[in-house]
């Protein structure tokens, strides 16, 4: 098992073991539903690792997205999917390996979810974990860290970037209209994407 799929492997029992905590986040500004939909993707994705083998990174990234596209459809779902195979496609692109390559992957999937969902920084999205995620891999790659410390430098950065949706205001869909019950809470979407890096930076 390559390291990647070992990630990937670490990331699906995290987000399984964090449906709940994201079903009750969602709720506050979504249909509560989040931890629901990411467990089923996580349960596709943990079926499809062990057929990989040794199959390079943008291949590997490409199927895992397409499968939580095609497996766990929602606006959620449709997000995250499209941010992996947006990834693969960059890997696919431009192959190497280390913090620089993971800072740019992390880019083309933050990239695709700004497209797709026509969302920013600041309006209390998963984009606030992400976007503060790929500053920090940028940062660690000009610094001449190595990929695992890149990973662990964006993770803790994520994380950071959830905690500070709590003083946001949710300008987007269903939480646009729901923010005063989202006051004070984080935003669902930016915790998954703190749980997935911190998983697998572990």
């Amino acid at each position: 098992m390559s390291e990647l799929t070992r990630a990937l492997e670490a990331v699906t029992e995290a987000v399984s073991a964090a449906t709940g905590r994201l079903n009750e986040l969602d709720g506050f500004a979504g249909d509560g539903d989040l931890g629901v939909t990411m467990g089923t993707a996580a349960d596709e994705l943990r079926a499809l690792l062990p057929t990989f083998a040794d199959e390079p990174a943008d291949s590997i990234l490409a199927a895992c997205g397409q499968a939580i596209v095609r497996h766990a459809p929602s606006t959620a779902g449709t997000l995250i999917g499209s941010a992996l195979i947006a990834a693969g496609r960059a890997a696919g692109d431009e192959p190497g390996a280390g913090a620089s390559e993971l800072a740019r992957l992390l880019e083309a999937g933050y990239d695709a979810i700004a497209r797709l969902g026509k969302a920013e920084r600041g309006a209390k999205t998963m984009l606030d974990a992400l976007g503060e995620a790929v500053s920090a891999a940028r940062a660690a790659a000009r610094g001449g860290a190595d990929v695992g410390a890149a990973l662990r430098a964006a993770a803790a950065a994520a994380d950071s970037g959830a905690r500070a949706t709590r003083e946001m205001i949710p300008r987007h869909g269903r939480a646009g209209w729901l923010a005063e019950r989202a006051a004070g809470h984080e935003d669902a979407g930016a915790r998954l994407v703190a749980i997935v890096l911190a998983a697998a930076s572990a």
